[in-house]
């Protein structure tokens, strides 16, 4: 007799009903012009995916527009963790720097690597996740 085990879903995976609230989100995102490209024109809802990013609409993603996407979809942990790396990222790439704060930052830094690692798979760190620090 063969017994079967079904693995739960892990915390950070999206089911096809938050995929869809992710990908309308980015949809309906207004920003400036010349502020990044047309997310709305990025973003396929058939495939639910997004293509066709450039580098600074990853910039923008990531420290923007990526923790208002996420505030309604992940548990809440998970989204605490996404969100204070968004904020980091903002913070290291604003237009005025304080030196005094960049210890701060680091030590930000290692905190939510730490939180990230609790909650996602050892195959999503690779060298470039770890040269935040």
């Amino acid at each position: 007799m063969v017994k079967k085990y079904t693995c739960l879903q892990a915390c950070h995976t999206l089911s096809k009903k938050e995929k869809i609230s992710f990908c309308q989100c980015l949809r309906r995102v207004k920003v400036l012009q010349g502020y990044s490209s047309n997310i709305k024109s990025l973003v396929q809802l058939k495939k639910l995916n997004l293509v066709g990013l450039k580098s600074h609409d990853c910039h923008m993603l990531m420290q923007q527009l990526l923790a208002v996407a996420i505030r309604d979809i992940l548990p809440n942990k998970v989204r605490l963790a996404i969100t204070r790396l968004c904020f980091f990222f903002n913070a290291m790439c604003s237009k005025v720097l304080d030196p005094v704060k960049f210890d701060d930052l680091e030590n930000k830094a290692t905190i939510i690597l730490c939180q990230l690692e609790m909650y996602f798979p050892p195959a999503f760190f690779d060298i470039m996740v770890h040269l935040i620090v």
